[in-house]
């Protein structure tokens, strides 16, 4: 028995998690919230400079943080618009507490690392040993965040990144081969899925081929053009392994048309134990793309069903 789309996307996270993207917006969710306590994650407590930043509501928009730079890189934590998490003062003592602040350019008391890839990590002040810390490890509404020497092993320091922004767009590349990206060989119905070389160039027409969107995350890989929608599904919505994948009409209700995308195995909701495949392994532009058994069922790791998403947001 196969389990439901929505459980198999669940399990396969650990294939498709991956280090927030330039660009993306998350919340910080706080170790420190375990069932029955509740989550609670870093806030500004208003859209101000000076405002404090403390644990509060993650539903809440001054929980959402935008990350010019991704994870893993120096840069600003920005939110409504135009603060940014700010060191008070600059100050590097112990207790410090965080605020947010008008951002501007090069101010290192605004540049800090969100360290980790996926899964919980520090998020540490640029340039120091200093990291962010829910003061006294308190869990509650209004506990202040501080500056505290780092410790990957104090919970009060372990922030876990939720994604709250759906991408404008991403590409898909083969793991094997990540100069190819997945195209469309022309924006009309029927028209093959294919490989086709990666390009940068926004003017270009293959630009646009390889750039698909799931601007609802429902699971639809689509490129939308003049007149409709299109969205890649197996020729004729049907469920064979070495069926082909080509453009047909957006609908949202076809299982067909979606798919687990992500970094990993992209697994069809048609049968849910199918996964877009290289065809043959051939890794040359103008492959066409189809369906196969995902061989992750069977414990095996097989190249030609491991892609790598890059998001756009």
């Amino acid at each position: 028995m196969f389990l439901s789309f929505a459980a198999l996307v669940s399990l396969s996270l650990p294939l498709t998690v991956h280090a927030q993207e330039p660009g993306e917006t998350v919340v910080f969710e706080s170790a420190l919230g375990n069932v029955p306590s509740p989550v609670k994650c870093f806030t500004a407590v208003s859209n101000v400079d000076g405002a404090a930043v403390v644990l509060g509501d993650c539903n809440s928009a001054n929980a959402q943080w935008t990350l010019p730079k991704g994870a893993n890189n120096a840069g600003i934590l920005q939110i409504f618009g135009d603060k940014c998490l700010d060191v008070t003062n600059g100050d590097t003592t112990n207790g410090n507490k965080l605020q947010i602040w008008t951002c501007a350019t090069g101010n290192t008391n605004q540049l800090f690392v969100p360290n980790n890839n996926g899964a919980g990590g520090v998020v540490q002040w640029s340039d120091t040993s200093k990291c962010l810390d829910a003061t006294n490890g308190v869990l509650a509404d209004g506990t202040p965040i501080q500056i505290w020497d780092c410790d990957s092993t104090n919970r009060n320091q372990e922030w876990f990144p939720k994604a709250e922004s759906i991408p404008k767009s991403f590409t898909i590349t083969p793991k094997s081969t990540t100069s190819l990206c997945i195209a469309a060989s022309s924006a009309t119905l029927n028209a093959s899925v294919i490989l086709s070389p990666c390009t940068s160039d926004s003017s270009s027409a293959n630009f646009a081929l390889q750039h698909w969107q799931d601007a609802t995350a429902i699971g639809q890989m689509m490129i939308p053009t003049p007149t409709q929608q299109l969205c890649v599904a197996p020729m004729g919505s049907t469920a064979f392994s070495g069926t082909k994948l080509v453009l047909q009409v957006c609908d949202s209700q076809s299982p067909a048309q979606l798919w687990s995308h992500g970094t990993g195995n992209i697994v069809n909701a048609l049968t849910e134990h199918d996964c877009l495949d290289l065809t043959d392994g051939n890794a040359v532009a103008g492959t066409q793309l189809q369906i196969w058994g995902c061989e992750f069922f069977a414990g095996v790791d097989d190249t030609n069903q491991d892609w790598i998403e890059t998001d756009t947001f």
